[in-house]
């Protein structure tokens, strides 16, 4: 039985090259990346919120939308980022083929 799991995947790793992309590895170290990420845009996030505050409380409402749309893109980078840890973050093989 082992010999035919062998010979299965020496098979396979035969005929990796001929395919578009094979990636065999662990998701650990992407996993904690994507986290790090995310950690980064919601800061970034906060961040514009405040100063979209700060430029409405002076009647810079322009200011305030600008920051503001600044700020939801930075969720959204986050919630991204969160999506690619989760998914990286399965532990095991992780067996990619293509994009």
């Amino acid at each position: 039985m082992r010999t035919a799991y062998a010979l299965g995947l020496a098979a396979f790793l035969a005929a990796a090259p001929a395919m578009a992309d094979v990636v065999i590895g662990g998701g650990d170290n992407d996993a904690a990346r994507h986290e790090q990420n995310a950690a980064q845009s919601r800061a970034a996030a906060r961040h514009d919120n405040a100063e979209a505050r700060e430029h409405a409380a002076v009647g810079d409402y322009r200011g305030a939308a600008r920051e503001q749309n600044e700020a939801r893109d930075e969720w959204r980078d986050a919630h991204h980022q969160e999506r690619k840890a989760a998914d990286d973050d399965h532990g095991g093989v992780r067996l990619q083929i293509g994009h």
